[in-house]
């Protein structure tokens, strides 16, 4: 009978973790989706306007928005499993179901045991993306904006403004069409440091090839000065054809990278002989520690959480309050872990101050724990 009686109560308090498990994974789901779609949206208003009016393809516009994801992914993560714990345990209070586990001599682990085993498998996922994903998809971002750069770029160009092409153009467009033709040019051309020179065109028209992008300009003047002679000449011609982008395939490959794009082996061993590298050697060292520790921010910012959440008493009257000091203790976590990245990014041998965030969230949520524990059996 006594065996019977711990088997069925074992069964219940499995079924228990189940139900919380279930509600809390829904929860979290239901944010992901949400402040991802947000994340998109504002992507998305500061790109549609380059696919509909500019000519950019369409499959850039997605591209640009998937690969920019994964990035932001290990980042928001902590913060939608804490909101998922305070919205989960914070109605489960108020509909009293919470309260009727505890009253029936459920234990706070098991109660937050949920959050722990949620929590591994977030960690385990963000471990996927910070160490494979997130480099990859950096890398391939990159990559994808100096392809637009170069091969886009004359589809790119803003009326009435200046527009930088690359390092060697600066144009303005008073007006321009979908079909690609100009209306008062002025393009100035730092090619020749030594002579640059100046186009004004009444009129003009992109033209795209395998060879790059050029620009075919009509009625204008070419305006040179030397610096060497100080002297200033005028061309006068009808037609001039400008190229502006010259497809190279092969330049985006000896782009330094930076350490988000780089994997592990590359974070480990940079190249000494690049003094982009050397000067970046305490940033390496500090995004190993990162890529380690952020995933580890989810169970300890959860745990800090749903150990605070549960060792507070109901009172609906200051439910409100509750969920406010929730709130900025996730914000002080995030506050106190971006300080940490900084400094730990910029100082040298103190890329292990990225870890201190999670100490210090594990040893509050043990102490509120043992806290609550003693109460508890009192």
């Amino acid at each position: 009978m006594i065996y019977i009686y711990f088997y069925k109560l074992k069964i219940s308090m499995k079924l228990i973790e189940k139900y919380f498990l279930k509600q809390l994974a829904y929860t979290c789901f239901l944010l992901f989706l949400l402040i991802v779609s947000i994340f998109s949206l504002s992507k998305s208003v500061q790109l549609i306007d380059l696919s509909i009016n500019r000519g950019l393809p369409f499959n850039f516009f997605l591209k640009l928005i998937g690969l920019s994801l994964p990035a932001i992914i290990p980042i928001i993560l902590p913060v939608i499993f804490c909101l998922a714990i305070n919205i989960t345990y914070s109605r489960m209070r108020n509909d009293s179901e919470l309260i009727i586990f505890e009253s029936s001599g459920t234990s706070l682990l098991r109660l937050a045991r949920p959050v722990i085993y949620l929590g591994i498998f977030l960690s385990i996922l963000s471990f996927c993306f910070t160490w494979a994903l997130a480099p990859t998809s950096n890398k391939t971002f990159k990559l994808l904006l100096y392809s637009i750069k170069n091969d886009y770029s004359s589809s790119l160009l803003e009326e009435g403004s200046f527009n930088n092409i690359g390092s060697d153009y600066t144009i303005y467009v008073k007006k321009r069409d979908s079909s690609g033709n100009l209306d008062n040019i002025f393009i100035h051309d730092t090619r020749n440091k030594d002579k640059p020179s100046t186009l004004i065109a009444n009129k003009g028209s992109l033209l795209k090839s395998k060879s790059g992008t050029k620009i075919l300009l009509e009625d204008g003047t070419q305006h040179f000065y030397s610096n060497l002679d100080k002297k200033l000449s005028v061309l006068y011609f009808e037609k001039y054809l400008l190229n502006i982008i010259q497809n190279s395939n092969t330049n985006s490959q000896f782009k330094w990278k930076t350490p988000s794009e780089r994997n592990f082996h590359e974070l480990k061993n940079p190249d000494l002989e690049n003094g982009d590298d050397r000067n970046n050697l305490q940033a390496f060292k500090s995004e190993i520690v990162q890529r380690i520790t952020l995933p580890i921010n989810i169970c300890a910012f959860g745990l800090l959480i749903v150990v605070f959440i549960l060792s507070q008493k109901f009172y609906k009257v200051e439910n409100l309050k509750t969920n406010m000091k929730v709130l900025s203790i996730i914000l002080l976590q995030m506050a106190f872990f971006v300080l940490c990245s900084n400094i730990a990014s910029k100082n040298e041998n103190l890329e292990f101050l990225n870890i201190l965030p999670c100490i210090i969230n594990f040893a509050l949520a043990i102490k509120i724990f043992k806290n609550n524990v003693k109460e508890f059996n009192v």
